[in-house]
């Protein structure tokens, strides 16, 4: 038989239709004298985005031009040591998912749908860094301010009892904070990486249930010890511990996660590689949402723990050292 004779349930049919084409122009230009280094570019882009929820006759289309320039300016103080600032305006379009309107049930009380009517978030982003090599080690701090429009959020809204949450753009928002980073060797075997965020957050939503921006600090810190006993082998722990995310009706918390990986190699193109993704069983992300008109508590537990087994090939040139085991151990299984 043929799929095209069989009659569709519509309560149990998603058919969604998303065409997006990005037509850039970019260029960048360099002047180094030595101490210092000067580099601005632009970028312009030609956005055309037409979407078919087919099931639900929904049709959207969204056509933009846009600009974003940036600057990177660099100053050496030493052989070691270099300053760093940087402007940049940036761009994040929704997914297709955050844009399907159909509907989808989460369980009884939990109902999700995407919004056609999403734009870009545009974020103008601020940094100023001091970096440091010594020793084969690296470390630097950076500080930064970013403003930013149209940011993606989750809303909450209550239909007699059952939630459905769905996605909008936000007013504005601002985040100042700063970012340290480390990496090094403990020993001729045992190598470190880590990198600490810590910002102030504030937004404001304009949307139904809240009417004030809202604010609040949190921060993220990743790490990772990585153990080389031979040429061929490597072992790796990684961690990652993320502070509340602030979100337009409330805010989200995340618990901490562990991974481990092991990779042997085969030759200069053949690898074996074992991965353990959350470890301790602890990914899960909880929403709590906190208006004058509405309270829940939502919360979404990972797929446990995952081990996988890999083959890695790599093409092109072999014989290129490669410093970073290179695992994937996407998010330890947190939600999304």
């Amino acid at each position: 038989g043929s799929f095209d004779t069989l009659t569709p349930v519509a309560g149990l049919t998603n058919r969604f239709d998303l065409r997006q084409s990005v037509h850039a122009l970019f260029a960048t230009f360099q002047i180094d004298t030595g101490k210092l280094e000067l580099q601005p570019g632009l970028r312009l882009e030609r956005v055309d985005l037409d979407l078919d929820q087919i099931t639900d006759g929904v049709r959207a289309e969204n056509d933009y031009f846009r600009a974003y320039p940036t600057l990177h300016v660099g100053y050496e103080l030493s052989a070691s040591q270099k300053l760093r600032a940087s402007y940049s305006r940036r761009v994040q379009r929704p997914s297709g998912q955050d844009l399907n309107p159909y509907i989808l049930y989460i369980d009884p009380l939990n109902l999700r749908r995407g919004n056609p009517d999403l734009l870009p978030e545009v974020t103008d982003s601020f940094e100023l860094g001091w970096h440091l090599r010594k020793g084969g080690a690296f470390y630097s701090v950076t500080a930064f301010y970013r403003t930013s429009r149209g940011g993606v959020t989750d809303v909450v809204t209550d239909l007699g009892g059952v939630f459905l949450t769905t996605r909008a753009n936000l007013a504005t928002g601002e985040r100042t904070g700063v970012e340290l980073i480390a990496n090094g060797k403990l020993s001729k075997t045992l190598s470190y990486n880590a990198s600490a965020t810590f910002l102030w957050n504030e937004i404001d939503a304009r949307i139904s249930g809240v009417a004030a921006p809202r604010s609040g600090t949190t921060g993220t810190l990743r790490a990772n010890l990585t153990w080389q006993p031979t040429q061929k082998d490597y072992v790796q722990v990684s961690g990652l511990l993320s502070g509340d995310q602030l979100l337009a009706q409330g805010y989200r918390r995340s618990d901490a996660v562990l991974n481990l990986g092991y990779r042997r190699k085969l030759n200069d193109r053949f690898s074996l590689m074992l991965t353990a993704q959350n470890v301790l069983d602890s990914a899960k992300q909880v929403t709590f949402i906190e208006t004058p008109t509405l309270r829940d508590r939502f919360e979404q537990r990972g797929a446990g723990r995952i081990l996988l087994f890999g083959v890695t090939y790599t093409l092109g040139q072999s014989n290129r050292r490669r410093n970073d085991p290179g695992f994937d151990f996407d998010q330890g299984g947190v939600p999304q």
